[in-house]
């Protein structure tokens, strides 16, 4: 194939070959350029990963600078070309010809399939592109018909905000793979259209997944917590809606590994890394598999344990101080477990490891005798049934509420509010008030001057008073025991009052408000500091009466 003289004179012969070759050089420049910067910018968009939008942009117009910049040194060549072969006298269509010769009819053929296949994709590409956009339209409009919740309205509406990134990669993806084989480009740039349009789908695809699985999570945990509600299995959901973000999390992880792994899996260099995805997605199952787990034993140990029929108050707080410590004792056996477990799933075995623990054990156990003499004897508190969760004791210096008690120490919570902790050891003499009755003790004072029958009439009938007025706390009939002491200023009267655990204060403020009152109403006096005072004429008139003496 040869080239028509464009002109008589090689002169104008030679500007016009140039000239058409500069035109062509630039256009297929230009086409070239632009075309592959508006593709990658089209598929960066269409994968809906807003870092990436930058880069998108940027390649967009980068590619039209750099079509700009590669004009210049293509005009300079032509135009040396051109001047070389004037000056020297040279005629160029002979080695146009050449050149022009090297152009069979298959490497035509093969340039005009690839044009074709490229408008083919292009076209196939953008039909299916609008039939997956009605279907996202018609799916949107199904879900704002239904009154779905608000969590599950939020994933879905971003679960449909990224799906027709999704379906723009899949679909771009399919046709790359199926286009790329009959176009013969070059081995590198076959793999990396098709490795970059790969990783784009797996990260939009691993991110519409994510929004999925919360959405279906969120959905099947409320269909089963309406069904669940007033069965024996209300509880366990409960536990379910509890572990839910946990879960979401755990699932988000794992899809998220599989997405690296599968992105690891497609470069060489990175192969030795992949088997490490498998291991982490069990690691994160197995530590959500005993959340679930600790949850669960939580309520079946409190089921098993917490009395379903009324029994008596000590019976119920030793149930829920052992409810405590099981529920410890099976969240650290689990996640002992579990431990071993990932351990060996790193590849390292577990029983040097154990064996080594006991040792170790061993050693710091004789080293700590404090903390051995503090668990054992926490273990002989709780299994003696000493004191109780919600027990009122006084230990030592300490008197309140016990809060809780751990193998090691116990939380007593005093009347102001301030927290005890003590280690377990400590402990060596316990008054606990809240087994059977106590008494609670009042001490009241009378005056000298007062008539002390009738006091004592006054406090017996005040305290036949309180049973009815603090019933189940007042267990008798409050005893007046008598004169106690004889004071400076005052007759001290012992009363003694039989009450229920844990009422002593209780019953005490209200007898002694009732005896100020009665007090009061019978014009009793109650004794106080009282001071007497003398003028000078006292002092002047003592001497005179006794001279008159």
């Amino acid at each position: 194939m040869q080239i028509p003289r464009l002109a008589a004179t090689p002169e104008l012969n030679n500007a016009l070959l140039v000239g058409s070759a500069v035109v062509l050089s630039l256009v297929v420049c230009w086409a070239a350029l632009v075309t592959t910067s508006f593709l990658l910018h089209q598929a960066i968009r269409a994968s809906g990963i807003q870092s990436l939008a930058s880069l998108g942009e940027g390649l967009y117009r980068r590619g039209r600078i750099l079509a700009s910049l590669l004009s210049i040194p293509i005009i300079v060549v032509g135009t040396g070309l051109l001047g070389y072969a004037l000056w020297n006298g040279t005629d160029l269509q002979p080695p146009f010809d050449e050149a022009l010769a090297q152009v069979t009819p298959d490497v035509l053929k093969a340039l005009a399939r690839g044009v074709g296949l490229v408008l083919l994709m292009l076209l196939g590409f953008y039909a299916l592109q609008r039939s997956a956009k009605g279907l996202v339209v018609r799916t949107e409009q199904k879900l704002q018909e239904r009154q779905l919740p608000a969590a599950q309205r939020v994933h879905a509406e971003k679960l449909l905000a990224i799906l027709p990134s999704v379906i723009n990669l899949a679909l771009a993806n399919a046709v790359v793979r199926t286009a790329l084989p009959a176009m013969e480009l070059p081995t590198a740039l076959d793999w990396l259209i098709s490795t970059t349009l790969y990783i784009l789908l797996l990260i939009t695809g691993g991110r519409a997944l994510v929004f999925f699985l919360y959405f279906l999570s969120e959905r099947l945990v409320s269909g089963w917590e309406a069904k669940s509600q007033g069965t024996p299995f209300e509880e366990y959901y409960a536990v379910l809606r509890r572990l839910l973000p946990v879960g979401q999390k755990s699932l988000e992880a794992i899809t998220y590994i599989s997405v690296a792994t599968l992105i690891v899996r497609k470069f060489e260099t990175l192969e030795p890394v992949a088997p490490y995805g498998p291991v982490l997605i069990r690691i994160v199952s197995m530590f959500f598999a005993a959340s679930v787990i600790i949850e669960s034993g939580r309520v079946m140990v409190t089921r098993l344990l917490s009395a379903t029929t009324s029994v008596a108050d000590d019976v119920q707080r030793r149930r829920q101080t052992f409810i405590g410590l099981m529920q410890s004792i099976i969240k650290y056996t689990v996640y002992f477990c579990v431990c071993m477990m990932v351990l060996s799933d790193l590849g390292m075995d577990p029983t040097p490891i154990l064996a080594g623990a006991g040792i170790v054990g061993l050693t710091v156990g004789l080293g700590a005798q404090t903390i051995v003499a503090d668990l054992m004897n926490g273990i002989f508190l709780l299994f003696e049934d000493q004191i109780l969760n919600g027990d009122y004791v006084r230990i030592d210096d300490t008197e309140g509420t016990v809060d809780e008690i751990t193998p090691r120490v116990t939380r007593i919570r005093d009347r102001y509010g301030r927290l005890h902790i003590m280690r377990n050891g400590e402990i060596k003499n316990v008054i606990n008030y809240s087994r059977g009755w106590t008494l609670a003790v009042v001490e009241v004072n009378i005056a000298f001057e007062a008539d002390i029958r009738k006091t004592l009439q006054v406090i017996n009938e005040t305290g036949a008073q309180l049973p009815e007025l603090l019933p189940g706390k007042a267990i008798e009939v409050p005893k007046v025991m008598g004169i106690e002491s004889i004071d400076e200023s005052s007759l001290r009267v012992r009363i003694e009052v039989k009450v229920s655990p844990g009422c002593h204060y209780e019953v005490k403020r209200m007898l002694h408000m009732l005896l100020v009152e009665n007090f009061k109403a019978h014009k009793l006096e109650l004794p106080y500091p009282k001071s007497v005072q003398y003028s000078p004429a006292d002092f002047s008139e003592a001497p005179a009466e006794k001279e008159a003496a």
